[in-house]
């Protein structure tokens, strides 16, 4: 049974109960506070790991919507193209002369004249045949100035034709002067083509013509080829005579 002591002095009942309490607060509050701090510092952990990661996914995530900026472009610069250099065309010396009316088509001198034409009227020189109804084709004038310090004063060429002849009637000319041998023709080799020719000499010292006429029969009509170089000189004046074959093999 147990035994109750009423009759013990107060301090040391006031001293046991204080033991008694603070053994007591130890025993049941201090495991629950070292409990609040161990989870308040898990928290703290969790919080500040927590924020780092978010602050690690917004450095690391690209912002929404974001719009990639463009590298450098290259711009070519533009080359200027070399410009081409003209090419200089030069005109061929000779001309040709061509009529399809007549089958008629010779080269001549471009810096010579031309004159086209096809009447009678109009030739330069009268036609030498022996019937009349000659048509002037063409006629080409030489430059006065071809021949300087020299006494050539002209040159001419025609082309006449005449449909009317016969191939004997062709072969002749009409004499300028009384005297039939004058007027009897030659035969020359032009070519692939045999023309009957006669030379007439005209005029006096001072000017003077020498004309040459080349007969042709072809394609039933006769053609006609006149040459006429012309010379004059003053009677003071101190010219070479020109060489008048070297102007007819122009």
């Amino acid at each position: 049974m147990a035994t109750l002591n009423i009759n013990g002095s107060k301090g040391s009942g006031n001293q046991s109960f204080k033991q008694i309490e603070g053994d007591t607060w130890s025993s049941i509050y201090l495991p629950a506070i070292c409990a609040c701090i161990l989870m308040s510092i898990v928290l703290f952990l969790a919080v500040s790991c927590s924020k780092k990661s978010d602050n690690a996914t917004k450095i690391s995530a690209p912002p929404a919507g974001g719009v990639a900026s463009p590298g450098p472009s290259t711009i070519a610069a533009a080359v200027p193209e070399t410009p081409k250099k003209a090419v200089k065309k030069h005109r061929p010396a000779n001309a040709t002369y061509v009529n399809g009316t007549y089958g008629v088509s010779f080269s001549y001198p471009r810096k010579y004249s031309l004159q086209a034409g096809h009447n009678e009227t109009s030739a330069p020189r009268q036609a030498n045949f022996l019937k009349p109804g000659a048509v002037q084709v063409a006629a080409v004038d030489m430059p006065d100035d071809s021949y300087p310090d020299t006494d050539f004063s002209a040159a001419l060429l025609n082309v006449s034709v005449n449909t009317s002849m016969t191939a004997e009637e062709c072969g002749q000319f009409v004499p300028n002067s009384k005297d039939a041998e004058a007027a009897k023709p030659t035969t020359v080799k032009l070519g692939t083509n045999q023309f009957a020719e006669v030379e007439q000499l005209d005029g006096e010292t001072s000017r003077q013509s020498d004309l040459k006429y080349f007969h042709l029969f072809k394609n039933r009509a006769c053609y006609e080829f006149a040459l006429d170089v012309e010379t004059s000189r003053k009677g003071d004046e101190d010219l070479a005579q020109v060489d008048r074959g070297r102007v007819f093999q122009k």
